[in-house]
């Protein structure tokens, strides 16, 4: 029995070690575009002006604002640094509002 929850127990630290890992030596990307969609806290959509289809990125508790969260709506022009971490969705490092829109 011990040594079953000692196996277990190296398993679960194990995962937690390569998870963080896996985080840390993710190459970050930098994405500057117009957001489409957000849910506030939660995740945002965004394309580049030379990309049809907007991908959404998810933000964290960790992610660090340049600028006002709260600014975050459709239409905004935003700069993020994100990661590819193997979750569903992209990652957001930090995210950085521009303060004007682009004109076209």
């Amino acid at each position: 029995m011990r040594t079953k929850r000692a196996f277990m127990a190296s398993l679960v630290v194990a995962f937690v070690l390569l998870s963080a890992l896996a985080y840390h030596g993710a190459s970050q990307r930098v994405i500057t575009g117009t957001v489409r969609e957000s849910e506030a806290g939660e995740w945002l959509s965004v394309a580049a002006h030379t990309m049809e289809k907007a991908f959404p990125i998810t933000l964290r508790e960790t992610t660090r604002y340049e600028g006002s969260p709260a600014a975050i709506a459709p239409g905004a022009r935003v700069t993020i640094w994100y990661r590819s971490i193997g979750e569903r969705r992209f990652v957001a490092d930090k995210v950085r509002v521009l303060p004007v829109a682009a004109t076209r």
